[in-house]
């Protein structure tokens, strides 16, 4: 039962299964040291995760492996920049936008690298490189909070404030595009647009500390000293950094308070020392923390709680969102709980649904004989229990839904019915099925990488899985509009097939059931273990 355990990791690492991706990269590794895709996905996972530091060998020998792909040089210069190598990062994100001219973000990332070096010219550059990254298509907030900083610097004021207002605009809790707009308000001597858009910068984010010090400097400028001391102290209580203590010191002076500013400008020396310590001792501790750990709580944040998920399900419905991994399990129980009573009317009705006919008639050629282990995965009221028996030494079925479970039971065709998650059943049955079968049941589950792999471990070698699904075009899945179920595309469904060790026997346009009047296009699909 061959597969392909980077292509899976990829599939895992695109739906937020983080350790099950590094799992997946590390054993494409373990196979082969060298694999370029394989050192260089599991850095740039290492990288998401914090550690750019741990990430940089796997980038770096990935794209020695592959000099001529724009990505892998993109991905490295993030890196670079990540550790605070700005002019390797430069050098990178030249590479990858030499290679490919038309690469928005890799010309986006150049600006913002070289903000960040400050070298003569620097300034310049970047913003060469930031309209260009526009030019190419990229319009984001960061974008225009790059552009704004990078006119701010050249003293180009007026534009510099239009592009802060476009990335607010973008992103309204922008705190540091904030920041830059009220600097370059402040440029254009508008004091009071300046307090107050460095004041919304600081209830944004209270430990802020640059705007906290741009506006007690503003306060300084307008003779408000009390007011700028206060504030430089409010800074220094979040860092305690040398620009603080230097304000301070400045401000204590202005104040005819000597002792006290030279005492503070003594700890701003000090803490000069202490900030140079204290960034090598984390270094130290960031690169001995391993990145397995930083990955998992990666995963965890990403992980949206239980109430998160029916938001994002419920805002789905209305707005344009990515679509979620799946339907949440609780929506789709309580609908069918509902249908039950009138479900096989409805569906064999008005819907014209005969997917189970359709799966019979296409599996009868394929598994000869009566003496099958089944599964009918999501049976529902058991429609196709009775298509299924005649091949069947054993039937079993599982559904979500409870009342759909007392349904299929009434039947009297199954040997067991639960209830239960497909995926979390099958998981149960290692090697345990000649023919599993979900007739209308994955278009609830958008991210089928997870049935596709618990289906290949429970059917035993040359085993069948016969399902349907609504189509779409495209490379993946979107959810379908108004009825909130998933439509699949066959190439998502042939590349999931390939990369989990299934041989396609057949894939068959069909209409799925009508709405409206109207067929709802579909494939019958019908997979063979290898």
């Amino acid at each position: 039962m061959p597969q392909n355990s980077l292509q899976i990791a990829l599939e895992h690492h695109r739906a937020g299964r983080l350790r099950q991706a590094e799992a997946g990269y590390r054993a494409a590794l373990d196979a082969d040291a060298n694999d370029a895709d394989a050192l260089h996905w599991l850095g740039v996972l290492i990288m998401q995760a914090g550690r750019a530091d741990q990430a940089l060998a796997m980038l770096e020998k990935a794209a020695a492996r592959r000099p001529n792909d724009a990505a892998f040089q993109h991905n490295l210069a993030q890196a670079y920049l990540g550790t605070g190598r700005h002019g390797d990062a430069i050098t990178a994100f030249n590479r990858a936008v030499a290679i490919d001219p038309d690469r928005g973000e890799s010309h986006l990332g150049l600006g913002i690298a070289r903000l960040a070096r400050k070298s003569p010219g620097d300034a310049n550059d970047a913003l060469s490189s930031l309209l260009w990254a526009r030019d190419a298509g990229i319009s984001s907030a960061d974008l225009y909070h790059h552009l704004g900083v990078a006119l701010l610097s050249l003293g180009h004021n007026a534009a510099a404030v239009e592009a802060c207002r476009k990335a607010i605009e973008m992103k309204p809790d922008f705190a540091s595009a904030y920041l830059h707009l009220g600097l370059a308000l402040r440029g254009q001597q508008d004091v009071p647009g300046a307090r107050a858009h460095l004041a919304r910068a600081m209830e944004i984010d209270p430990k802020l500390v640059s705007a906290i010090h741009a506006l007690a400097m503003l306060e300084a400028e307008a003779g408000n000293l009390e007011k700028a001391a206060k504030l430089f102290d409010d800074a220094i209580a979040i860092r305690p950094d040398r620009a603080g203590f230097q304000g301070l010191g400045q401000v204590l002076a202005k104040l005819g308070k000597e002792r006290q500013a030279k005492f503070t400008r003594m700890q701003a020396d000090q803490a000069a020392k202490n900030t140079a310590g204290a960034a090598t001792a984390a270094a130290s501790a960031l690169a001995a923390a391993p990145a397995s750990s930083a990955i998992a709580h990666l995963e965890d944040r990403l992980t949206p709680l239980p109430d998160a998920v029916k938001l994002h399900f419920a805002l789905t419905a209305t707005a344009n969102l990515a679509p979620p991994q799946r339907i949440p399990l609780h929506a789709v129980a309580e609908l069918f709980d509902r249908y039950a009573d009138h479900f096989d009317a409805h569906l064999q009705g008005p819907l014209k649904y005969h997917v189970p006919e359709m799966i019979a008639d296409t599996i009868i050629a394929l598994l000869p004989g009566n003496s099958l282990d089944v599964m009918d995965l999501g049976c529902g009221t058991g429609l196709c229990g009775p298509l299924l028996r005649p091949w069947a030494a054993t039937l079993q079925g599982v559904d979500i839904s409870t009342k759909m479970v007392e349904k299929a039971r009434e039947r009297g065709v199954y040997d067991r019915v639960e209830q239960g998650d497909l995926v979390e059943t099958l998981r149960q049955f290692p090697r345990s099925f000649d023919l599993l079968v979900a007739a209308d049941v994955l278009i609830y589950l958008g991210d089928l990488a997870p049935t596709f792999e618990a289906a290949i471990s429970a059917l035993r070698p040359g085993g069948l899985f016969a399902f349907s699904i609504e189509s779409c075009e495209g490379d993946r899945y979107q959810l379908r509009p108004g009825n909130l179920r998933f439509m699949h595309s066959k190439a998502y469904v042939q590349h999931l097939a390939s990369i989990y060790g299934f041989r396609e026997e057949s894939i068959t346009p069909i209409a799925v059931r009508c709405e409206a009047e109207q067929p709802v296009a579909g494939y019958l699909v019908v997979l063979r273990t290898l």
